[in-house]
């Protein structure tokens, strides 16, 4: 693999979501409902569930796409103390910023969640909802430590794989699949960008594996089920930094 492949992968993210971006909400409601039976809603408010206790909390949504789990957890908890939303991806921010109040404390970067441009422990509950499998995963939890102050924590939703999905002959058929279904439903950089994300998807088992060596604890992984037999369940993923 040559050094420039992971900016090539970025690119075509940074390009699908771009043309993804005024129908987002959409695309994802159809094709959750088509993949696991679940609504965009639905998943983001299961997600949303677990932010407890958040008041006076620093909270960094990363990939927040066009801001709703930053505006919800602000509607729900208004003495939120800091409420950032990172995206790689300007168009969405750029239409999520009109869904905004004037004067909304939520504060918005372009940035990619691998370089996250902020100093260690600078936040309280870090969030990731539908986007880990667009990045290295190794990358991002080392990331997401980072930035996470002591007793802080961090929460994912995200596509989960069986073991039958990680044998490489079953991965490299669904591979071809997921690029020649958006291929023709989307567009290139839409079906470039699902199959490259491919690799990036874990069991449970081997995200509790990589929590653990990034340094989280009490970690905690609930299989969301899938309403559909032939694809893996969806998954919640809660951890924290433990104080020293």
């Amino acid at each position: 693999m040559t050094d420039d492949v992971p900016v090539k992968e970025q690119q075509h993210v940074i390009d699908a979501f771009t043309d993804l971006a005024p129908e987002y909400e959409k695309k994802m409601d159809s094709e959750l409902n088509l993949f696991w039976g679940w609504s965009y809603a639905e998943l983001l408010d299961t997600l949303l569930a677990n932010c407890n206790d958040v008041q006076e909390k620093r909270i960094l949504d990363l990939a927040t796409g066009k801001m709703m789990i930053p505006r919800a957890i602000l509607s729900a908890n208004p003495l939120v103390k800091q409420m950032v939303g990172l995206d790689i991806t300007y168009r969405m921010l750029e239409l999520g910023k009109k869904s905004l109040g004037k004067g909304s404390p939520i504060e918005m970067l372009c940035a990619s969640a691998l370089e996250i441009p902020f100093r260690s422990s600078s936040f309280d509950l870090i969030t990731c909802a539908l986007a880990t499998h667009h990045m290295d995963v190794k990358k991002l939890l080392c990331e997401m430590f980072r930035v996470t102050d002591f007793n802080g924590q961090v929460m994912v939703v995200d596509v989960g794989a069986s073991k039958t999905w990680m044998n490489p002959l079953v991965r490299s058929i669904i591979r071809v699949l997921a690029f020649l279904y958006f291929l023709f439903r989307e567009n290139s950089s839409r079906a470039w960008a699902e199959a490259e994300a491919l690799p990036n998807i874990r069991t449970a088992e081997k995200w509790e594996e990589e929590l653990e060596e990034a340094g989280f604890s009490e970690i905690k992984i609930q299989k969301l089920q899938s309403r559909r037999p032939w694809i893996p369940d969806p998954i919640l993923i809660q951890a924290k930094r433990k104080g020293d």
